[in-house]
């Protein structure tokens, strides 16, 4: 119990802490100086009071500040509210009137640049709480009163800007106290003497703008790690005799420009990388002076008086990239002086006094013979730099250009402001991957031929303007037409009339609208536009006969696909008629067949059972009819019985014809669906047409009855041959005896086995018996025989 209550405490106590310390932070951000601006949601949080005119330190900054600046106001004190800002991180207080720093900055723990220049701080002594600041590593103490940097002690600073101080003398205990010194600036210091300081760590040091007179050969020797020495602008500064020199053994990059120099002196420096020594009085390069400088890739000799450059003056240079010889005196330069630099990339030899093109031999990439005298150009004067890319001659006295200079990787020429006068068709012919060319500012008044840039398939920049062109239209418009089709290779607007006088200032396009828009597009183009509309109709109608031909083609194949789906379906509807043929023929086969034996009615001798009901065969008449018989040659027999039907010989049918072909089947089915119409009107007429015919034609009962056989066979016929849609229907009892129904002279119609009506026959005529007037109970009847007498 009593650790579970230590822990609530515990937590208690932490969350107020949270809480108190949350509502002290948002009690100081709502709080800014007066006159201050504050940006405390931004990363460095930022108090800005720089000249505000400010005299006291500012109360009420707040406690998450990490920036703070207090430059350029009238603050002479800095109180020991500071220590407050324990999150300041730069802390500038440049521009004012500060005598001296608090003694007590322990608080500032993370303080890691400030800023004190341009103050009234005279001694180091006064700023002696920096060494206080644990992260402290940028300090900047220019332009104060300060005479020396002795007595400056910090143990993680850095970089020191001690520039335009009042300090006359670097001397041995000056740097003492800064162990991990870096780089040290005391450029615009009255710095006269060097004796010989000491750091183990120092790796940059600028003494430009001092009065530094004489440096002995060990004067850097304290420095074991310095890298890199400016003496910029020190006008009597010697550091080189005949027979001693500053030598330092990882100085990688020294700038001695704008001193008194009269030679370069640096075989005290064996790795030294770059050398400036610009703006010197050096006179003379001797041959291999740079000979123990193996690691040299930047020299800059520029704006000394070079007269001459030797064939051996940079020999052994085989890492050499940049060379600067601007601003000499050149007149003339061997042809294998910079043979040995195998890597030089940029060689400038602008506003020299070179009157031709020197002749070089070398792997140089970029040349720069800017404002030079050369007024003239080989064909051949490129072929010993097989590397160049860029040259720039602007500022020459060129007059023309050679007739096939040749290069094959040069991509950019520069002839600005010289004094060309015509461009010949074959003057970039030979300069395949050209991709600039600057001829403004020359003196050219012809429209450039766009053919002469025919063999440059990569130009994409061609300035022409600056020249006193002559609008002559006609011929200026193809120049025009070539430089600002797209991609355009010119601003149009650049190009500027100069003659004749009433176009002078206008521009091409101004100049020559009225022309090239009447003269060219419709006068002497109309034959060509005509050429052109007749070749554009000859393209449209080739175009249409052949999209024309492509559609017939198209139909035709179409029209051929739908021809043999339909075939098929044809063959496939035949397929399916000859099928239902063979099953027509097949139930007319079985219809063929004998028939059922039924039970004649004369033979019963009791009344018949139900299934001797089912098998006698119904009757068309009344019983009473049954007593009509007919007797013909000494034969008796019943009219219209089932024996006389059966007896009477069928009407033999003709074979089919097999079919040959489809037309022979479809004219086939044609016929047939024909004598199918034909049967069903006559059969509907059957009874009736028959009634007709007894009753028109008594006298001529043969003819009758072969008209009603006829009649007969043709239905018979018209049934056997009906279509697959028309089938036969189901054979019942009554339609086999309709199909057996006769049709006889008398009138009489019936089905039955034994007639009413029996017709003896005899060699002249037949008689008609009529008897059993009412049918017996028991279904017996006699048998009437009629004997001839």
């Amino acid at each position: 119990m009593e650790e579970r209550s230590m822990r609530h405490r515990g937590v208690f106590r932490l969350s107020l802490i949270t809480w108190l310390t949350i509502l002290s932070v948002v009690r100081c951000q709502s709080v800014c100086p007066t006159r201050c601006l504050c940006y405390l949601s931004q990363i460095p949080r930022t108090v800005q009071c720089s000249e505000q005119g400010l005299q006291i330190f500012p109360e009420n900054i707040s406690d998450v500040a990490e920036y703070l600046d207090l430059s350029g106001n009238l603050l002479s004190e800095i109180t020991d509210e500071i220590n407050r800002l324990t999150e300041l991180q730069y802390l500038n207080l440049a521009k004012n009137q500060l005598r001296s720093l608090p003694n007590n900055l322990e608080e500032l723990t993370k303080l890691r640049k400030l800023d004190l220049s341009g103050n009234v701080i005279v001694n180091t002594a006064d700023i002696a709480s920096i060494s206080q600041l644990p992260a402290l590593t940028v300090l900047r103490v220019s332009r104060n009163l300060l005479p020396d940097l002795k007595g400056l002690t910090s143990e993680v600073l850095q970089s020191v800007d001690a520039g335009h101080c009042l300090i006359r003398e670097l001397g041995n205990e000056s740097l003492n106290g800064l162990s991990a010194l870096i780089t040290l600036n005391l450029a615009g210091n009255p710095l006269k003497n060097i004796q010989t300081p000491v750091s183990k760590t120092l790796r940059s040091l600028d003494m430009s703008d001092c009065v530094l007179n004489y440096l002995y050969p060990d004067t850097f020797s304290g420095f074991p790690e310095l890298e890199e020495l400016r003496l910029v602008n020190n006008p009597t500064l010697v550091y080189s005799t005949r027979h001693s020199t500053l030598q330092h053994l990882k100085l990688k990059k020294l700038d001695v420009s704008r001193c008194n120099l009269d030679r370069p002196g640096l075989h005290g420096l064996p790795l030294l990388t770059q050398a400036r020594l610009s703006r010197n009085t050096i006179r003379i390069l001797p041959d291999r002076i740079f000979t123990k400088n193996k690691q040299l890739t930047h020299v800059y000799v520029n704006a000394n008086n070079l007269e001459r450059i030797n064939a051996s003056t940079f020999e052994g240079l085989m890492k050499l990239q940049v060379l600067d010889l601007s601003a000499n005196n050149l007149g003339e330069i061997h042809t294998s002086a910079f043979r040995d630099n195998i890597d030089l990339r940029l060689l400038n030899l602008s506003y020299n006094s070179l009157h031709r093109f020197p002749d070089l031999s070398s792997l140089v990439t970029t040349l720069d013979l800017s404002f030079n005298l050369i007024n003239r150009l080989k064909p051949d004067s490129l072929e010993e730099m097989p590397r160049i890319r860029s040259l720039n001659l602007k500022d020459n006295h060129l007059q023309s250009l050679p007739r096939g200079l040749n290069s094959r990787t040069l991509k950019v020429l520069d002839l600005q402001r010289n004094r060309l006068v015509e461009l010949h068709n074959d003057s970039f012919a030979k300069l395949p991957s050209l991709q600039k060319i600057d001829l403004s500012g020359n003196r050219l008044t012809e429209a450039v031929d766009p053919a002469i840039f025919r063999y440059n398939p990569d130009l994409a920049l061609v300035r022409l303007e600056d020249n006193p062109w002559r609008c002559d239209c006609i011929p200026l418009y193809f120049t025009y037409e070539y430089l600002t089709d797209h991609p355009a290779k010119t601003v149009g607007s650049t190009l500027i009339c100069q003659s004749p006088a009433n176009v002078s200032g206008f521009s091409w396009e101004a100049a020559c609208f009225d022309a090239w828009n009447t003269d060219i597009y419709y006068n002497k183009d109309r034959t060509w536009g005509m050429v052109m509309i007749g070749l554009l109709i000859m393209v449209v109608l080739c175009g249409s006969i052949v999209s024309i031909k492509h559609t017939l083609k198209i139909k035709r194949r179409v029209s051929d696909q739908r021809q043999q789906i339909e075939l098929a379906e044809e063959r496939e509807r035949l397929r399916l008629l000859q099928r239902r043929n063979r099953r027509l023929e097949e139930e007319m086969a079985e219809l063929e067949m004998p028939e059922d034996i039924r039970i004649n009615p004369l033979e019963l001798v009791g009344p018949p059972s139900y299934e001797e009901a089912v098998q006698m065969p119904r009757l068309a008449r009344s019983m009473d009819a049954l007593n009509e018989i007919s007797i013909e040659n000494g034969t008796l027999r019943s009219i219209n019985s089932v024996d006389n039907l059966r007896a009477k010989k069928r009407r033999t049918r003709r074979p089919r014809k097999r079919t040959q072909s489809e037309d022979d089947l479809l004219r086939r089915e044609e016929r047939r669906q024909e004598r199918i119409r034909r049967g069903r009107n006559n059969s509907s007429g059957n009874i009736c047409d028959t009634d007709q015919l007894h009753n028109t034609n008594p006298r001529n009962p043969r003819a009758s009855s072969a008209r009603r056989a006829r009649r007969h066979s043709a239905a018979d016929e018209a049934i056997e041959s009906s279509s697959s849609k028309d089938r036969p229907r189901p054979q019942t009892p009554t339609s086999k005896k309709r199909k057996r129904r006769q049709v006889f002279r008398d009138e009489h119609v019936t089905d039955d086995e034994d007639s009413d009506y029996v017709q003896v026959m005899s060699s002249n005529r037949s008689i008609v018996i009529k008897e059993l007037k009412r049918e017996p109970k028991g279904g017996y009847r006699e048998s009437f025989v009629e004997r001839e007498s």
